[in-house]
């Protein structure tokens, strides 16, 4: 929710070495040859033909840059996690967790999320794609992306400019129904993380909540989260 405040007045040094430009390459070749000799479809979502896919979600809100009372949206910008699990990568040796090159995502399934009330959206690419993959030895995943998004927000401007806006961002998967996935928020309110550190312009955020719900369409009804 935006409560509108009354009282508010209108080389970086890069460098890469050779030897973490191999180390990178033969991690993903590692990894695709993993996945070639176990004959991995990255179009087969884990447990195909089983129970559904449980997907639970954390997001960190990075900024809040716009809310137009004119076009009925905002501008946001987001740290968004998905995590599942996927039997088929579960490897052996180690105990530790995997960092991966976010551009190996290609190579895998990863859920279909999409944001169904924005009216445009990007996944920034400076200096490669925003993406994280971390893998863990019993197949659990992360997928990290960061994400700007312009979301529409039905607004009441009766109380202008007294007035309290309630915006939502949502998540639905594209193609997959309940009897193949379902979200959840991953620790309910808490997976919820920066709006205490957020400074609007005419606006102070005020409470916030999270819910699972359903989209339902002519071919079905789609996992959704609020």
């Amino acid at each position: 929710m935006f409560r509108r405040d009354t009282t508010a007045g209108c080389g970086v040094l890069l460098g890469l070495t050779l030897g973490v430009v191999v180390q990178l390459a033969r991690s993903e070749t590692t990894l695709i040859r993993m996945l070639e000799s176990r004959g991995y479809d990255r179009n087969l979502r884990p447990n195909f033909s089983g129970a559904p896919v449980e997907v639970s979600f954390s997001m960190t809100i990075a900024s809040i840059d716009q809310i137009s009372e004119v076009n009925m949206d905002y501008t946001i910008t987001i740290f968004l996690r998905q995590y599942w699990q996927d039997e088929r990568l579960a490897f052996s040796g180690t105990n530790k967790s995997l960092s991966l090159d976010g551009r190996l995502a290609d190579n895998l399934w990863v859920p279909d999320t999409f944001i169904p009330n924005a009216k445009e959206s990007f996944l920034h690419k400076v200096t490669v794609d925003n993406r994280l993959i971390r893998l863990y030895p019993d197949g659990r995943i992360i997928y990290g992306l960061r994400i700007t998004a312009k979301a529409e927000c039905d607004m009441d401007l009766r109380k202008y400019p007294m007035d309290e806006q309630n915006c939502t961002l949502q998540f639905e998967s594209y193609g997959y129904n309940f009897q193949d996935m379902v979200y959840v928020w991953r620790r309910g309110k808490a997976s919820i993380s920066g709006l205490t550190t957020l400074k609007l312009q005419q606006f102070h955020v005020g409470s916030y909540d999270v819910h699972s719900s359903k989209a339902t369409y002519e071919t079905g009804d789609f996992p959704k989260i609020i």
